[in-house]
């Protein structure tokens, strides 16, 4: 989702799929399955954004967070 909460893509990744995110402010991310996502920022993987199965909401897709492990907003 964009800064306005509009969604900007909404689709299931596949074992091996990969989604490169546009570097711009405010975007988020919702997923049903936290612990099956390999987030790398920079090449660097970062912090698991929860176990397999998990239901994430309002993940910043900001790259300090994300590194820092505190992307995961309010349900």
């Amino acid at each position: 989702r964009d800064g306005a909460n509009a969604p900007l893509m909404t689709r299931v990744l596949k074992p091996g799929d990969t989604l490169k995110v546009p570097d711009r402010n405010g975007l988020t991310l919702m997923t049903g399955n936290a612990g099956g996502l390999d987030i790398l920022v920079d090449g660097e993987a970062v912090p698991s954004l929860g176990a397999p199965g998990q239901v994430r909401r309002n993940v910043a897709l900001d790259a300090d967070k994300l590194k820092a492990g505190t992307a995961i907003g309010r349900p």
